[in-house]
């Protein structure tokens, strides 16, 4: 026995089959253990829910006909825990016909899984059986109760209350009222229910949960204004609201889109001191999915900056976030919560490995992409689904790594079957690497493959054509698309468009803009940017002029691209404050918008190419008192850096970097560090000034930086050169 016992009781835990095997072998050398031993590899199979070895422990003990209490009782345990309820029930019978009688733990769990299997019958003879008072006896008609509010059965729920006061006063305690309560609300029941909270006041049993309780009902029965009076009489009575009392309020108010009263009610939780729970934010996350206005998705969003917030506690809450932050493109609070997330215990389910992807591909973090994948089909040894392979392979794409695309999709097309998403993510990379005929193969591979081309494939497709200048075959592919039934839409068009305009024939990339109504179709933003963006690259300035004119007739609304745009055009053409009242004749037109970080660095580089580097210190200024203008990001900071060092001013170039570097670090980082070379062109600078004993010591050592991206100088329209007005070294 010594030498069986902990073979066995390790083997029963991590390995059924060796367990098996050598409970045979001892049976046959006719060694015998003790009860407790048994009742301790029950107790293992429990854990590693080991169904198989615990009922071939159960029948050796049966066949020695030494089956107790305390072994059928862990025996109903691994049942439990193998979620198989109907079984555990089925140890009652046998209890019953070996004449041994359950104990009032073993009644309290059987009347559980009684319930859980739908065994109703069943759950009332153990109910009746059970005649011991305490704590498992309470259990058993909250069970019951449970199961009856469950099956919307108000009347038998009632009945069960009634027994326990005519039977077991003793045992009426708030949970069971609760439970009852919970019952009518949950059933529509609300007449009843406020009835029963009146005696519980009455008796003095009413306690928080009771209020939440009726507040939840009757929100989901649509009466907000009975909510509110209970939420009123709560205060009014002692009992201090918290986040589950809110909750239900927060969830009907976003529900039907009144984001005025959700902030109400955020203050209206501030006041009386109720922190937001992984629910409250959760719901707050579907603001910043569903918001037309963009001041109501940024005030949700910032719910998620307060102190006491991880969003990494909760996976709900975890997935809820994320997906709202890609969707709104909040890079930098993506940023943080991919940081945190790196650093949690949480173990994301196949679907979660999906957003996150998602996530790290829109932060261009591709090695946490990485991490990720060999993490969950590697260690976890999890399979991926076709949305998560999808969203690994638009990561990949995304990042430029097209022929690791390629790889991993030929790697797991055997065990995730291909789809659409699939190829249309590999020809969208064939066309940003400029590889025509591999989006060619691909589309003739799907054809084989039986698979139908849809708008985003064949878009895509034409895009891969059009970018190489292969125009004549992309206007035969958009023939093709509509003879097949498949409409073309502004993106299609706008892929052509892009083409010519790369090309410089501009004519043909206005005649397509101009013959959209032919088709049906009416132009949006993105097209007339690219048509506006084209004019910028090839100097056709009153082209320009005559495309932004025509914005506001066609109604269409600027967006930062547009204002982007419209900064260089105004930069190249040497005409700053034109650039500068681009941006804030913008945000005064449109109270609503905000601009992104990208126009903040056209703009600073646009006043670089004048040489006027004080101005693009203005510029920085002015971008940091704005609220409506995100940024200055650490592309921002690299390209006034970088232009500050060629103008020759070192000391402003060096104070930059280090606002940049205070921004870049802490806890909850607002910016990416600065690429290593923006601060060696800041190193350079100091030494051409004779300044590198002075400052070198304020930048970071040398080859450091923070990143292994390359500065986005002042090469883009706007990028400049020497002269300026700063202070000189």
């Amino acid at each position: 026995s010594a030498v069986y016992d902990p073979l066995l009781k390790l083997y029963a835990q991590f390995n059924g089959e060796r367990a098996s095997d050598l409970l045979e072998e001892m049976q046959q050398q006719g060694v015998v253990a003790s009860e407790g031993f048994f009742g301790s590899l029950l107790a293992r199979c429990s854990e590693s829910k080991n169904l198989a070895f615990a009922e071939q422990v159960a029948d050796y003990l049966r066949g020695r006909s030494v089956m107790s209490l305390a072994l059928y009782k862990t025996l109903m345990k691994v049942y439990a825990s193998c979620e198989q309820y109907d079984r555990a029930c089925d140890l009652y019978m046998e209890l019953q016909r070996v004449g041994i009688q359950p104990d009032q733990v073993m009644y309290g769990c059987l009347v559980k899984f009684a319930v859980k299997s739908g065994r109703k019958d069943l759950s009332h003879e153990l109910l009746e059986r059970s005649s011991g008072i305490g704590a498992s006896a309470v259990q058993s008609y909250m069970h019951m109760i449970r199961a009856a509010g469950r099956d919307g059965d108000v009347d038998r729920a009632f009945g069960l209350l009634q027994k326990l006061k005519l039977e077991q006063p003793a045992l009426l305690d708030t949970p069971v009222y609760n439970m009852v309560l919970d019952a009518c609300m949950t059933n529509g029941d609300k007449n009843r229910g406020a009835k029963l909270l009146c005696e519980m006041r009455s008796q003095g049993v009413a306690n928080g949960v009771t209020y939440n309780t009726m507040i939840k009902g009757l929100l989901a029965q649509g009466d907000c204004v009975a909510a509110r009076r209970c939420l009123d009489s709560m205060k009014s009575e002692g009992f201090k609201p918290d986040s589950a009392s809110f909750n239900p309020f927060l969830s009907a108010a976003v529900s039907a889109n009144r984001f005025p009263e959700v902030w109400s009610l955020i203050s209206e939780m501030d006041v009386d001191g109720v922190k937001l729970d992984q629910y409250s934010l959760s719901i707050l996350m579907n603001v910043a999915r569903k918001a037309s206005n963009p001041r109501d998705a940024d005030r949700a969003l910032a719910m998620l900056d307060r102190e006491y917030v991880h969003v990494c506690e909760d996976e709900v809450l975890f997935n809820t976030a994320v997906d709202a932050l890609v969707r709104r493109r909040d890079l930098r609070r993506l940023e943080r919560v991919m940081s945190e997330f790196k650093t949690s215990n949480l173990k994301p389910s196949v679907q979660s490995c999906g957003l996150i992807i998602r996530a790290l591909g829109a932060l261009k973090d591709l090695e946490g992409c990485w991490q990720l994948w060999n993490n969950m089909v590697q260690q976890r040894g999890l399979t991926p689904d076709e949305v998560t392979l999808s969203c690994m392979l638009d990561a990949l794409v995304s990042a430029g790594s097209v022929a690791s695309a390629v790889d991993l999709f030929q790697e797991w097309k055997g065990h995730v079957a291909p789809n659409v998403v699939m190829y249309s993510t590999l020809l969208k990379g064939f066309a940003s690497n400029g590889e025509p005929q591999k989006a060619m193969a691909t589309y003739e591979e799907m054809q084989a493959a039986g698979l139908p081309m849809n708008l985003v494939s064949y878009s895509t497709l034409i895009d891969s054509q059009a970018r190489a200048g292969n125009l004549d075959l992309a206007v035969k592919l958009l023939k093709k698309m509509e003879e097949s039934g498949c409409k073309p839409n502004c993106i299609t068009i706008s892929a052509l468009v892009r083409g010519y305009c790369m090309k410089g024939d501009l004519g043909n990339a206005l005649g397509l803009f101009r013959d959209l109504h032919s088709r049906g179709l009416t132009p949006d933003i993105v097209l007339m940017n690219m048509l506006l963006d084209g004019c910028v690259q090839h100097n056709r300035f009153k082209l320009a002029d005559q495309l932004m004119a025509e914005i506001p007739q066609y109604g269409l609304e600027s967006t930062s691209a547009t204002i982007s745009i419209m900064v260089k055009l105004w930069g190249k053409r040497r005409r700053l404050d034109m650039a500068f009242e681009a941006v804030r004749g913008h945000l005064k037109r449109t109270p609503m918008s905000r601009l992104d970080a990208k126009v903040g660095a056209c703009l600073i580089s646009a006043c670089l190419f004048n040489r006027d580097p004080q101005r693009a210190m203005e510029a920085l200024e002015e971008i940091k008192a704005q609220p409506r203008w995100e940024g200055p990001d650490a592309s921002t900071y690299a390209a006034l850096v970088t232009g500050l060092a060629s103008h020759g001013c070192a000391r402003e170039a060096v104070k930059l970097v280090e606002e940049a570097q205070r921004l870049s670090s802490g806890q909850r980082p607002t910016i990416k560090p600065l690429p290593v070379d923006a601060v060696e062109q800041v190193r350079g600078a100091l030494v051409r000034a004779g300044l590198e004993n002075e400052l070198s010591s304020r930048l970071p050592p040398k080859g450091t930086g923070g990143g292994s991206c390359r500065s986005p100088a002042s090469r883009s329209s706007g990028g400049g050169s020497s002269g300026g007005h700063c202070t000189r070294a």
